[in-house]
């Protein structure tokens, strides 16, 4: 890992934060205005990342009414963050589609002519990078090139990779926070609002959806009977270690079929098309498959199912920011590092009704985290863990978040309510329908 980070990420930003302190224009100056701030976030990590983000959004304008914000995601994020009321202006990472040179050389390009095509000239008050653990997505190297009369963001010590990896790049933040206590990134990204004078009132996630991004999932559900329990199903994750056997999925999906009728939508990208071809052929009930679907419009489908069950991935923070009940099945064991990109702790879905399904020990060599590249520690977690969470979630409202252990049943919770009201049910019914597909050949969705 260090050589790549070394030549395409590390020098780099010492370069720009070299270039910024001794050789650039100078920068503005005077301690900016807190009741008029031009705000600039700037967040290039995963979908994940996104969506924990939102309530920073939200919360900097509340505590600043009068500013402005402009935030700086991957392309293929925009559409999450272009309905947000709290964001005024979203600027797009836009990868290079080139063979050569190698992708972290090409990451380097688009963030450049990022800069050089849209934020050069442009003067900001605060310059915020959210990101607390490495940075290997050059958003330090962006806090610095662009002119702001502060920068904020995390110390370079906040983990020991993060001491390896980002030697030297605390010098970019004007104001640097502390790595502070093990916590939720909701709660870390919202530490910036305190230490810019603000108060963070509200950490709810916040997607905004469109009447057309609801009149799409009507269409696509309307021939689901209104007798059926929706359960999406979220196939993928980074790395291949995260995935859950699709065998594992089909058996957790067939097993309670006799007892309430189920409608699995597969929701996965364009590259997990086969597998979820392969997933739907495991299935006694023919699955809806949403491959490449815009955003919000996966977001308007979770907002309607009544559970979701999936790996830990972009996918389950968009059901638990719908609010969508969540089972997510995670590689990493409980009492592992719990600073680990892969901890529940820091990255569980960031809603009501959530569950994480964990190891209780890693397995073999594996005691902080799992080592493996290939599903290992995550096979520890059995179809039967996963039904019973998933018959318990869908039965009763369950607060948030429940980490379960494999050796550990599922905690108890006297609330209930209906799956779904009779409006709904009503409106799907009535909703444009769509052809429905055999399964030899499922839907996909463009």
């Amino acid at each position: 890992m260090l050589p790549p980070l070394l030549l395409s990420v590390r020098v780099p930003t010492k370069l720009a934060i070299f270039w910024r302190a001794h050789l650039a224009p100078a920068a503005s100056t005077g301690p900016p205005r807190r009741d008029t701030l031009s705000l600039l976030v700037i967040r290039l990590d995963g979908l994940g990342d996104v969506v924990l983000t939102t309530p920073l959004f939200r919360e900097l304008k509340r505590a600043f009414p009068g500013s402005s914000c402009t935030v700086v995601v991957q392309d293929a994020f925009r559409p999450l963050l272009v309905t947000n009321p709290h964001i005024d202006e979203v600027l797009s990472l836009r990868p290079v589609n080139a063979a050569w040179p190698p992708a972290r050389a090409r990451s380097l390009l688009s963030v450049l002519w990022l800069y050089w095509q849209r934020l050069r000239g442009r003067r900001f008050d605060v310059a915020i990078s959210p990101r607390w653990d490495v940075d290997d997505r050059l958003a330090t190297l962006l806090c610095s090139l662009v002119d702001a009369k502060e920068r904020v963001g995390y110390t370079e010590m906040a983990s020991p990779a993060k001491q390896r990896h980002n030697r030297g790049f605390g010098a970019a933040f004007g104001t640097c926070l502390s790595a502070g206590p093990v916590q939720h990134e909701v709660l870390r990204n919202l530490e910036i609002v305190r230490i810019l004078g603000g108060k963070a009132e509200d950490s709810k996630l916040e997607i905004s959806l469109t009447q057309r991004d609801r009149e799409f999932a009507s269409k696509l559900l309307a021939n689901v009977p209104a007798t059926s329990t929706l359960v999406a199903v979220g196939i993928g994750g980074r790395s291949a270690s995260r995935r859950w056997p699709l065998e594992n999925y089909a058996q957790s999906l067939n097993q309670p079929w006799k007892e309430r009728r189920m409608q699995p939508v597969i929701i996965c990208s364009d590259g997990e098309w086969e597998e979820a071809c392969k997933l739907d052929k495991l299935l006694c009930s023919e699955a809806i498959i949403i491959s490449g679907v815009p955003l919000r419009k996966v977001c308007a489908v979770l907002e309607r199912c009544h559970l979701f069950i999936g790996n830990d991935s972009g996918s389950a923070h968009l059901a638990g920011a719908m609010n969508c009940k969540t089972i997510v099945i995670s590689r990493h064991p409980s009492g592992g590092d719990p600073n680990h990109a892969n901890s529940p702790i820091r990255f569980a879905p960031y809603c009501d009704r959530v569950r994480v399904l964990q190891p209780a020990a890693g397995l073999d060599a594996c005691k902080t985290e799992c080592l493996s590249s290939e599903p290992h520690c995550i096979k520890a977690m059995s179809v039967d863990q996963v039904v019973a969470a998933a018959g318990e979630m869908l039965r009763r409202d369950t607060p948030s978040v429940a980490c379960i252990q494999a050796n550990m049943a599922p905690p108890h919770n006297d609330d209930s309510r209906p799956a779904i009201n009779t409006a709904a049910a009503d409106a799907l019914k009535k909703a444009a329908e769509l052809p429905k597909a055999g399964k030899s050949r499922p839907a996909r969705l463009p």
